[in-house]
């Protein structure tokens, strides 16, 4: 919220595999859609939440659309909420967090009608539809970005607890019982810019946060009893201080450090996850993702390792997010300029996949089509795509979802693609598009023999493609654009396929496109 604005916008080894149509796209509207957040439910992971900002440009002009499914993305609703409840005038800087119960927190930003920032807790009870106002920190003085997590484990003493740290004149975690009253107001130590917040299995609270200085120095601030003791505040890195301005990213570029924490059973149990991006060393304006780790309550750590492939010089690599499932498997993703040279601002998105505790990662590009960075970062008012963004899973599935501008019309939109854990080699799996325009169900019957059978619910008029692809993203078989009204459709698509495994693509003529894979027998 710099300049009053809401956007806060090893060598390892890796296996680079080849996507076959990766990409959905999560809303389409004629505003931008950046600077977003997601959270996937731990009592029903079919239920998904994506809260994303609209309007950039006027602290007074911001607000969200909030998007839920209960289907794992087959079919998607929008909230009526916007972020703003009475009396409130603009809102941003979104994050979410369910609770073991599956009620969702939403932390962000409001102005009064008197124009007073405040930090305020929402909570929907009804998987991401309706929401009521919680919580309000009512601090008399400036205050930014916010961040939250909740303590959902079983074995802790503190679980339901809602740890918010948020930006003000000094960095503040504060603790809220489940009932959203204020147990602690700590200060945060060893910085003051963009703290990240964990929890593990015995409800200690692990709290990231960032000294601008030169050079940037990280640190991490480990936090017992339910936030009301500090027990240790730990220097994990630094790196050179670059420029705040970055022409070809956005004129708010940061190093946006995120934690997770691995609550599996698994052989990295316990382990702390930092990712940020750094520069290079050879050019300060050109940086890399990195990642460290501790194993021991960040009091040591990791010597910081790019993440990606492509290590090379003068090539940017920017803005992860991180993940870890309840396996311990660990999940980046990234903005990636390796696929071309400095002549362009061409930009792909990609995500890592790594099973041996950051230590090695499969690569796999998620964008099926590059986007001018150059545009996306105008479209965003010069913050380009924000500064945060996130990606959820399953044990089975990672879901990524990126901002997107790859009409290079000044339009960002939110994207998102499936990727099965359990066998990376297969690619990305797709399952339904995120908006609540289009709603396509599963192939059936499965396994196919004669036709394929789909259904279809339109709230508006399309023009739809059916096109079939086979596993390496060869069409095979196209349909020619046909004209669809809104409502509810049964299509039947007769097939000659040899035995084996293909891929349904139906595409719209507003950009959405959805893949299914499918089964054919004789």
């Amino acid at each position: 919220m710099k300049t009053h604005k809401f956007i806060l916008l090893s060598v390892l080894i890796f296996l680079s595999l080849t996507a076959i149509a990766q990409d959905n796209i999560v809303q389409d509207s004629e505003l931008a859609e950046a600077e977003f957040h997601t959270a996937i439910n731990p009592t029903n992971n079919a239920n998904i939440v994506v809260v994303t900002m609209h309007g950039f440009e006027d602290v007074t002009d911001s607000y969200f659309s909030i998007y839920f499914t209960k289907d794992f993305g087959v079919s998607w609703k929008k909230s009526e909420f916007q972020g703003m409840h009475q009396g409130h005038d603009g809102t941003g800087d979104p994050v979410i967090a369910f609770n073991s119960n599956g009620e969702l927190n939403l932390v962000h930003l409001i102005v009064t009608e008197e124009g007073v920032i405040r930090t305020v807790v929402s909570t929907s009870y009804d998987s991401g539809e309706t929401w009521s106002l919680e919580y309000v920190y009512d601090q008399e003085y400036f205050t930014d970005k916010p961040w939250i997590t909740i303590d959902n484990s079983t074995s802790s003493p503190y679980e339901g607890n809602i740890y918010v740290p948020t930006v003000a004149n000094d960095v503040q975690l504060l603790c809220l019982d489940e009932e959203h009253t204020l147990i602690y107001n700590q200060p945060i130590p060893g910085g003051n810019h963009i703290p990240s917040v964990v929890t593990n299995k015995a409800g200690d609270v692990f709290v990231s946060s960032m000294e601008w200085s030169d050079p940037i120095e990280m640190y991490i601030n480990k936090y017992t009893d339910g936030g009301a003791t500090l027990e240790h505040s730990t220097f994990v890195t630094s790196f050179p201080d670059y420029t705040f301005s970055l022409s070809d990213i956005s004129f708010r570029f940061q190093p946006a450090p995120y934690i997770a924490i691995d609550n599996s059973d698994g052989p990295y149990s316990g382990r702390i996850y930092m990712s940020y991006t750094g520069s290079e060393d050879i050019d300060p304006e050109y940086f890399n993702v990195f990642l460290t780790y501790s194993d021991d309550d960040g009091l040591t750590w990791s010597m910081p390792k790019i993440i990606h492939s492509d290590t090379s010089d003068s090539i940017q690599q920017f803005y992860s997010s991180i993940y870890v499932n309840n396996e311990g498997v660990l999940l980046l993703d990234w903005y990636d300029r390796s696929n071309y040279d400095n002549s362009n601002q061409n930009t792909d998105f990609f995500i890592g996949i790594s099973f041996d505790g950051g230590d090695s990662f499969s690569q796999l590009q998620l964008n099926s089509e590059s986007m001018d960075f150059a545009v996306a970062a105008e479209a965003g008012f010069g913050f380009g795509v924000g500064e945060y963004h996130q990606l959820v899973a399953t044990n089975e599935t990672a879901i990524s979802f990126w901002s997107d501008g790859r009409n290079n019309d000044g339009d960002l939109n939110i994207y998102f693609s499936k990727v099965n854990i359990e066998n990376v080699s297969v690619g990305v799996e797709e399952h339904s598009i995120i908006n609540d325009k289009i709603s396509i169900s599963n192939i059936y019957p499965q396994p196919v023999t004669d036709n394929i059978n789909i259904s279809l619910q339109l709230k508006q008029a399309f023009k739809l493609k059916f096109s079939i692809l086979n596993v390496d993203g060869q069409v095979i078989k196209e349909d020619l654009w046909e004209p669809y009204n809104s409502g509810k459709h049964n299509v039947e698509i007769p097939i000659s396929l040899s035995p084996g495994e293909y891929i349904l693509r139906t595409t719209s003529d507003k950009g959405f496109f959805k893949n299914q894979k499918f089964i054919v027998v004789k």
